[in-house]
Protein backbone atom coordinates (compact mmCIF):
# COMPACT_ATOMS: atom_id res chain seq x y z
CA UNK A 1 0.00 0.00 0.00
CA UNK A 2 3.12 2.28 0.66
CA UNK A 3 3.85 1.76 -2.97
CA UNK A 4 0.49 2.70 -3.98
CA UNK A 5 0.78 6.28 -2.04
CA UNK A 6 3.75 6.66 -3.62
CA UNK A 7 2.87 6.38 -6.81
CA UNK A 8 -0.10 8.41 -6.74
CA UNK A 9 1.65 11.35 -4.95
CA UNK A 10 4.17 11.24 -7.54
CA UNK A 11 1.14 11.48 -10.21
CA UNK A 12 -0.51 13.76 -8.67
CA UNK A 13 2.80 16.09 -8.00
CA UNK A 14 3.37 15.80 -11.78
CA UNK A 15 -0.10 16.33 -12.89
CA UNK A 16 -0.11 19.77 -10.71
CA UNK A 17 3.53 20.99 -12.07
CA UNK A 18 2.21 20.25 -15.77
CA UNK A 19 -1.08 22.31 -14.90
CA UNK A 20 1.23 25.15 -13.44
CA UNK A 21 3.37 24.95 -16.72
CA UNK A 22 0.42 25.03 -18.96
CA UNK A 23 -1.12 28.09 -17.15
CA UNK A 24 2.59 29.72 -16.69
CA UNK A 25 2.51 29.15 -20.87
CA UNK A 26 -1.19 30.33 -21.69
CA UNK A 27 -1.29 33.89 -19.26
CA UNK A 28 2.77 34.94 -19.55
CA UNK A 29 4.90 33.32 -21.83
CA UNK A 30 1.84 33.44 -24.85
CA UNK A 31 0.79 36.70 -24.89
CA UNK A 32 4.83 37.77 -24.81
CA UNK A 33 5.15 35.90 -27.91
CA UNK A 34 2.25 37.12 -29.69
CA UNK A 35 3.60 40.52 -28.81
CA UNK A 36 6.62 40.34 -30.64
CA UNK A 37 5.55 38.41 -33.21
CA UNK A 38 3.31 41.14 -34.31
CA UNK A 39 6.39 43.27 -33.80
CA UNK A 40 8.26 41.33 -35.94
CA UNK A 41 5.46 41.25 -38.55
CA UNK A 42 5.00 44.89 -38.68
CA UNK A 43 9.04 45.90 -39.05
CA UNK A 44 8.89 43.31 -41.78
CA UNK A 45 6.28 44.52 -43.77
CA UNK A 46 7.42 48.06 -43.73
CA UNK A 47 11.10 47.09 -44.85
CA UNK A 48 8.93 44.63 -47.48
CA UNK A 49 7.15 48.06 -48.65
CA UNK A 50 10.05 50.15 -48.77
CA UNK A 51 11.61 47.93 -50.70
CA UNK A 52 8.35 47.22 -53.22
CA UNK A 53 7.97 51.26 -53.68
CA UNK A 54 12.28 51.40 -54.45
CA UNK A 55 11.30 48.61 -57.18
CA UNK A 56 8.15 50.07 -58.38
CA UNK A 57 9.73 53.52 -58.96
CA UNK A 58 12.87 52.29 -60.72
CA UNK A 59 10.47 50.25 -63.25
CA UNK A 60 8.45 53.46 -63.70
CA UNK A 61 11.79 55.72 -64.30
CA UNK A 62 13.19 52.53 -66.56
CA UNK A 63 10.21 52.25 -68.44
CA UNK A 64 9.46 56.20 -69.18
CA UNK A 65 13.22 55.72 -70.30
CA UNK A 66 12.79 53.06 -72.51
CA UNK A 67 9.45 54.93 -73.93
CA UNK A 68 10.93 58.33 -74.65
CA UNK A 69 14.22 56.56 -75.91
CA UNK A 70 12.51 54.05 -78.29
CA UNK A 71 10.32 57.01 -79.68
CA UNK A 72 9.86 56.39 -83.23
CA UNK A 73 11.79 59.38 -84.29
CA UNK A 74 12.90 58.55 -87.65
CA UNK A 75 9.27 57.92 -88.74
CA UNK A 76 8.13 61.04 -87.42
CA UNK A 77 10.28 62.98 -89.04
CA UNK A 78 9.86 61.52 -92.21
CA UNK A 79 6.43 62.46 -91.92
CA UNK A 80 6.50 65.74 -91.03
CA UNK A 81 8.81 66.14 -94.03
CA UNK A 82 6.35 64.85 -96.24
CA UNK A 83 3.40 66.29 -94.67
CA UNK A 84 5.11 69.86 -95.30
CA UNK A 85 6.22 68.22 -98.52
CA UNK A 86 2.77 67.88 -99.80
CA UNK A 87 1.43 71.37 -98.44
CA UNK A 88 4.23 73.08 -100.19
CA UNK A 89 3.39 71.11 -103.07
CA UNK A 90 -0.32 72.01 -103.44
CA UNK A 91 0.84 75.91 -102.45
CA UNK A 92 2.49 76.02 -105.61
CA UNK A 93 0.34 74.17 -107.53
CA UNK A 94 -2.66 76.69 -106.38
CA UNK A 95 -0.37 79.68 -107.20
CA UNK A 96 0.67 78.56 -110.62
CA UNK A 97 -2.99 77.70 -111.48
CA UNK A 98 -3.78 81.25 -110.74
CA UNK A 99 -1.09 82.30 -112.64
CA UNK A 100 -2.14 80.23 -115.84
CA UNK A 101 -5.75 80.94 -115.08
CA UNK A 102 -6.98 77.80 -113.64
CA UNK A 103 -9.83 77.86 -111.59
CA UNK A 104 -10.09 76.87 -108.04
CA UNK A 105 -11.62 73.90 -107.28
Amino acid sequence: MDWIMMLATALLAALMTLIALALWLKFVVSPNVARDLEVLLKDQAEQAADLMAVKVEEAVRRGIVDGVTSLPTREVLQGTTRNIARTSVEIVEERLGSLFGRKKK
